[in-house]
Parts: structure tokens; C-alpha cells; sequence
């Protein structure tokens, strides 16, 4: 009988729906046969789906294990574990009983430095239109951090001894010889990296980080909130000791003083609660007012700040003073903002109040009760063009950044790297830039940046594996 009508009497024996003896009769058979095939048929799929337990010691693969391959178990130690070279040596007598001087670990990583800076050397930079730049410090030394706002892409890391004007522009030059032209910059107030970079891009807007601002923000409000509790405190003991010394004048007057402190400290702290509310929910919030509205909102501040700076300046005039300086850096992300929703509102032959208007729904929760009664005005305007517009207004919002949130972040990762380094010279950082830029994002809230590395993002082509770029035949399991 061939195999294939085996197959078929075995399937129809173990099927239920006819008997052993009509099979039989089928395929001109004896009943027994019948019976041995599907037994047959059955352990094959016992077998199958029956999970086998593995001892520990069960071999799983065999590693061929070659220079190559120790070399790239030597990066990955240094790159993916941050592993010490003394760790790596370590590693690999304890695991794979071999034996690697720290001399030729040191010529793994002067290999792979080489190898980085050769494709550094041909990066394309032209297609990075917002950069975030700062400085972070290893050793008391400053180490300047420039990065693509979108890809995340790092175009500069490298460590100085200084970080003034000159520094800082001789990085941007080279920057800008590879394409570097962004039309927004955003960072903080250093005067090396501000002047460096007018010097370089004198039209490209530097845009002052508002993540600082918040934060100078928040410590003065913080700051005054414990004040309050403080006198409070003050005012209930003053009372107390009044309560206990009856008559007694001096304890009367400490607890005057301590209510008419009190009350000014309030008032002090509730007017900080509501403009610091005032400027992160409305001014500095994208889904907030026109450009326009927003300075006028700033200066009202601004003045409210002057008048507490007349009942107390500690602290105070130093945060009005500051606000009063970066009005325009700070708000330039509404002009950008502005410019996106000129352009959507000429696509769609719009007048430009819907489209700040769809911008200002964005406040709401889309699942909310908020958000359904507000967007009803512009969904009987917009009718069936409502959802493409809002989803070219949250487009534009989502890709105008306000903050230098992601070389902050590169910052962090860095300091992971070098945290127990004492130097981080002989091209350490060229090799650590290439590996985070070449590396696939393992987490992001973003899904055009999910399993993709900086560089697949900012160029919009997939590359080779980071090792197989420095020249390493990684190793693949048989299928």
C-alpha cells in the first residue's frame, strides 16, 4: 500500500467517523492493519505536542567558537554590558575557560574605534532639521552631546577640556561639512554652546529649552509651599503658648506676627501656584493659544512676578528676571507651531482660527465628555474633513519639540556607559556614539521608532547588524 493511502486510512481510523471494519473493506485490508497505522499515526502526534523535558546538562547547540567570534563577545561585554575590561577577562576564563590579556582586549577596542570612525566619516547629516544639544560631565570634564530631536540620532559626543565659544563651533563646523543646516536648535542658557552656535548657524533659531524653565519653576513654588507649612507651624505654636500664658503681652505679639507672616506667605504662594499653572497648562502647553495670545499671557505674568518681587525678592526676582529674558526663545515653538497650521489651513482652504481651534480641543481627552461637547461646533463646520484635519493639526504637534528632552535622555545613557570609567579617551566615545546610533531601539512610545536604530530612522534605509558593520560574520543558529 503506498504511503500516502496509509496516511489516509490512519487519519480516518483515529477521525471517529467510520469503523475499523468499513476502513477495512475501503482499502481492501485486514482490520488489524487498520489498527496498527493509527497507532502509528497517534504516537507521531503523542509525540508532537508532548512537551520533552530537557536536563541542564542536555546540549542545546554547539558554538564553534573563533577569534572573530571572542572579539565580538569582547564589544558586546563593553558595549551592551558595560563590562571593565578586567570584567571581561574574567568573564571569559570563568565561562569559556580561555585566556585574553587586557593588552589585546585594548586592540579589540582600538579596531573597532578605527572601524566607527571611518563610517562616522561618511555620515550624511542633511536630513536633521531640529537638533538638541547640551553638555553632560565626566571627571569634572565636559563632554558635548548634540542630537537629531526626531531620529535620535547623535551626530556630536565628544569630550573636552573646555566649553566655550570656540569649542563648541569648531564641533558644529565639522558638523556642518557632513550637512548639518537645521532650521531649529533647542537648549539651554551655557554661553559657550549659545555663542557657539550663532557663530555657526547665525539663522537658524536657538530656542531656550523649556524643560529648564519648568524646573526653575517648580523649585520656587515647591520652595514657598514649605514656607507656608513652616508658618503654619509657627503660628500654631505662637497660639498655643498664648493659650498657655494667659496675659502674657510678648506671646500675644509673637503670635500677631506669626498670623501676619502667615497670611503673606499665603498669599505669596497661592499666586506662584497659579501662575506657574498658568504658563504649564496654557503658555507652554502646544495645545494652548495663538502665538500672539500666548506673549500676551507671558507679559501678564511676568508683571504679576514683579509685583510679588515688591513683598519679597528673595528668590523671586532671580525666576522674573529669567522669565523676563527668554520670552521669545521660549515661545518660539508657537511660531513654529503657527507656520505648520498656516500651511494645513491653505491645504484645506480654512480659516486659521479652526485649525487653533482643533489645536486647543487637543487639551481634552479624546475619550472624554470635554472633548465630545467642544468638538461639536467643529465637527458640524468640518464635517467629513474633520478627522483628516485633526490629524494633520496632532501631526504637527507631535513632530514640533519645545524641549531638549532627547539629549537629556542621551545624556542618561551615556552616564550609564561611563559611570565607572576613570577616562574615557583613546576614541571611546566615537565607539559608544556609532553603537547607540547603530543600535535598534528596544522600547518606544513612538511606532515609527519601535525595532528601528537612529540611523535606519534619520536615513530611511535599513543597515547591517552594528558587528557585521565593523566587520564581523555573526553567528547563526541551523534552522
Amino acid at each position: 500500500m503506498p504511503s500516502n493511502q496509509k496516511k489516509r486510512v490512519a487519519l480516518d481510523a483515529i477521525g471517529g467517523e467510520k469503523t475499523i471494519t468499513h476502513i477495512a473493506r475501503e482499502n481492501n485490508t485486514s482490520r488489524k492493519f487498520v489498527r496498527r497505522q493509527a497507532r502509528i499515526l497517534q504516537t507521531a502526534l503523542d509525540k508532537e505536542f508532548t512537551s520533552v523535558s530537557r536536563s541542564p546538562d542536555d546540549v542545546i547547540y554547539h558554538l564553534p567558537v573563533t577569534k572573530h567570534w571572542i572579539e565580538q563577545l569582547v564589544l558586546s561585554l563593553m558595549l551592551v554590558a558595560h563590562a571593565s575590561y578586567r570584567n571581561i577577562m574574567t568573564i571569559l576564563k570563568d565561562v569559556l575557560d580561555y585566556n585574553l590579556s587586557l593588552g589585546s582586549i585594548h586592540n579589540i577596542f582600538r579596531s573597532a574605534v578605527e572601524k566607527a570612525k571611518e563610517i562616522h566619516v561618511a555620515e550624511n547629516l542633511s536630513g536633521i532639521e531640529v537638533t538638541a544639544n547640551d553638555e553632560l560631565f565626566h571627571r569634572n570634564k565636559p563632554i558635548l552631546s548634540g542630537i537629531d530631536s526626531r531620529s535620535l540620532y547623535c551626530y556630536l559626543l565628544s569630550a573636552e577640556d573646555r566649553r566655550d565659544e570656540e569649542t563648541w563651533a569648531i564641533h558644529l563646523l565639522d558638523a556642518q561639512d557632513k550637512g548639518l543646516c537645521p532650521y531649529r536648535t533647542i537648549g539651554d542658557d551655557a554661553s559657550g554652546l549659545v555663542s557657539g552656535h550663532s557663530m555657526v548657524f547665525p539663522y537658524t533659531d536657538f530656542e531656550y529649552d523649556n524643560f529648564h524653565l519648568s524646573r526653575a519653576l517648580k523649585d520656587l513654588r515647591r520652595y514657598y509651599r514649605n514656607r507656608l507649612k513652616s508658618t503654619i507651624t509657627e503660628r500654631n505654636a505662637c497660639e498655643a503658648m498664648t493659650r498657655k500664658r494667659v496675659g502674657d503681652l510678648d506671646c500675644v505679639d509673637k503670635a500677631l506676627l506669626a498670623r501676619s507672616e502667615e497670611k503673606r506667605i499665603r498669599h505669596i504662594s497661592s499666586t506662584i501656584d497659579t501662575l506657574v499653572s498658568w504658563l504649564e497648562h496654557d503658555i507652554l502647553n502646544k495645545a494652548g493659544p495663538t502665538p500672539d495670545d500666548r506673549r500676551e499671557l507671558y507679559d501678564f505674568v511676568v508683571l504679576e512676578f514683579r509685583n510679588l518681587e515688591k513683598i519679597e525678592t528673595h528668590r523671586i526676582k532671580s525666576v522674573r528676571i529669567t522669565l523676563e529674558n527668554k520670552r521669545d526663545v521660549v515661545l518660539r515653538f508657537s511660531d513654529a507651531l503657527a507656520e505648520k497650521f498656516e500651511k494645513i489651513s491653505q491645504r484645506y482652504n480654512l480659516p486659521i482660527e479652526i485649525v487653533w481651534a482643533m489645536c486647543r480641543l487637543q487639551r481634552c481627552d479624546a475619550g472624554g465628555d470635554q472633548y465630545f461637547f467642544r468638538s461639536l461646533p467643529l465637527q458640524e463646520s468640518l464635517r467629513d474633513r474633520y478627522d483628516d484635519i485633526e490629524e494633520a493639526v496632532i501631526e504637527s504637534m507631535d513632530k514640533t519639540e519645545r524641549t531638549s528632552s532627547m539629549v537629556e535622555n542621551l545624556n542618561g545613557r551615556v552616564r550609564v556607559h561611563i559611570r565607572h570609567r576613570q577616562e574615557i579617551g583613546s576614541g571611546y566615545l566615537d565607539l559608544l556614539r556609532f553603537f547607540m546610533n547603530h543600535s535598534p531601539l528596544v522600547r518606544s512610545a513612538r511606532v515609527e521608532r519601535q525595532g528601528k536604530s537612529p540611523a535606519e530612522i534619520l536615513s530611511g534605509k535599513p543597515h547591517r547588524h552594528w558587528l557585521e558593520m565593523l566587520g564581523y560574520q555573526r553567528f547563526h543558529r541551523v534552522a
